[in-house]
């Protein structure tokens, strides 16, 4: 079945098209933190800083506290890609539609006290608005995450002796296109219908993903059974597969938690998008007070970073597939990111055209490291082991990407002055230290490689 071109790239087009909707989703409100920060009069929401930072973190909370991405993992090892698939694009819906609810329903004006501020990460009081429209970005965030887990499972399973990088890096770019529409268009739409339009669309472009793995699910079937019409040792080498991935065990468990490498890649994943992804959260607004752009003219100047991606990606995977390096590519895109939060923390070069140069180099960065990183993983950890190793890094990822939003949205509040002007050095500087670290950890990767042999240097594609 893996052996057929066709087969394998159509289903690739399918589950990566799914996981673009959730990107276009998880950034819809990204490019409007400016304007959910004006006051209702101004035609916005009153959100603080603070809010706005607990609300982008708030996409990985249940993930956090209620170990959802672990239990996806088990779900996905032992009930297959299919159950797993459907129930996590269902979920993304639902918390789009109560996210949507919260910001056109709720008025904007109500206040609820938070029993738990996490250190002080949190307000005491809250608009409930903000609280409703973070359950439902919470909800989206238990799917999206585990509708990743589950697309890089459907991605491995079709590729694995095949164009495995390419094809995680077409479904990356995917993504990235996904992230760039919504940066790019969201104030667009925002100014021509009001706020929560963004969100509708979003919520409507999920209801088609949901659709669309329907279809995967009748097609994976129909294909399963011409498969085995076709070839009866294929079929055979599908239901061995299909046995291995079912026999699961604590022991596997152990396994993961017991690979260097694993923890590795694992924190290297958690450090690279704490430093990048929370950024994307901020950036339109980081345009708009240290260069004085104009909002949707900085949404536009922000989407340069997902675009460029959307042809570096698949490039760096292919070169990943046929010549290696996996763990240099890593290194190179890690010191790309901490060089270019450096130079937006320093007072220097304060214009609109060094901004641009500077997301260029991000969208640089953001294909290097995961057209290597995600490929990698399958190189570590064996097939039946890896739903589980994908959400495991999906979970400490998430902790990552929901305490960064909140502390920097902590401290661009410290660093508002009474016009509303926001002083960008001290969270560059915050970025950047994650950038650091991320670069320590993709050398303590390379290292490792080489003493464990995980062949992380080696090329993907098989030669017969």
């Amino acid at each position: 079945m893996n052996n057929t071109p066709a087969r394998r790239w159509t289903v690739l087009l399918i589950a990566a098209t799914v996981m673009m909707m959730g990107y276009v989703f998880w950034d819809i409100v990204s490019p409007l933190s400016t304007t959910l920060k004006a006051s209702p009069e101004e035609g916005g929401m009153g959100w603080t800083a603070a809010e706005y930072g607990f609300y982008a973190g708030s996409y990985s909370i249940f993930n956090i506290f209620l170990l959802m991405l672990f239990w996806g993992g088990l779900i996905l090892d032992k009930c297959g890609i299919r159950f797993t698939g459907l129930l996590a694009t269902g979920m993304m819906f639902a918390g789009a539609v109560v996210n949507y609810y919260a910001v056109h329903f709720i008025s904007p004006l109500g206040c609820t006290k938070v029993p738990v501020t996490l250190f002080g990460l949190v307000p005491e009081s809250m608009k409930t608005q903000v609280l409703v429209a973070a359950l439902g970005f919470g909800m989206f965030g238990v799917g999206c995450d585990i509708t990743g887990i589950t697309v890089s499972k459907i991605v491995t399973k079709w590729f694995t002796g095949h164009e495995l990088a390419s094809a995680m890096g077409i479904q990356v770019a995917m993504a990235r296109m996904g992230t760039a529409s919504a940066i790019s268009l969201s104030p667009v739409i925002a100014n021509a219908y009001g706020l929560s339009a963004p969100i509708l669309v979003g919520a409507t472009l999920l209801l088609l993903g949901l659709v669309l793995f329907i279809v995967y699910i009748f097609m994976d079937r129909r294909l399963d059974k011409t498969a085995q019409k076709e070839q009866a040792d294929t079929a055979a080498a599908m239901q061995q597969t299909n046995k291995d991935d079912d026999s699961f065990t604590l022991r596997d468990l152990v396994y993961i938690l017991r690979n260097p490498g694993f923890w590795l890649i694992a924190v290297l994943c958690v450090m690279f998008y704490s430093s990048l992804r929370p950024f994307l959260k901020f950036a339109t607004d980081l345009l708009v007070n240290k260069y004085g752009i104009e909002e949707v003219t900085a949404g536009w100047i922000t989407s340069i970073l997902p675009y460029g991606t959307i042809v570096l990606t698949p490039l760096f995977g292919v070169v990943y597939d046929r010549l290696g390096r996996g763990s240099t590519l890593m290194l190179i895109g890690c010191v790309i990111v901490m060089f270019c939060h450096v130079l937006l923390a320093l007072p220097i070069m304060e214009h609109p055209w060094f901004a641009s140069l500077m997301m260029v180099l991000y969208g640089v960065s953001f294909s290097l490291v995961p057209s290597a990183m995600w490929p990698s993983v399958p190189k570590i950890v064996p097939l039946k082991q890896l739903g589980t190793a994908y959400s495991i890094i999906y979970f400490v990822q998430n902790i990552g990407l929901m305490l960064v939003p909140m502390l920097v949205g902590n401290v661009i509040g410290e660093h508002t002055s009474a016009d509303g002007h926001v002083d960008f050095t001290a969270p560059m500087l915050v970025f950047s230290a994650f950038g650091l670290a991320a670069v320590i950890f993709a050398l303590l990767l390379m290292i490792v490689d080489r003493r464990y042999g995980f062949g992380l240097h080696e090329a993907n594609i098989r030669k017969n």
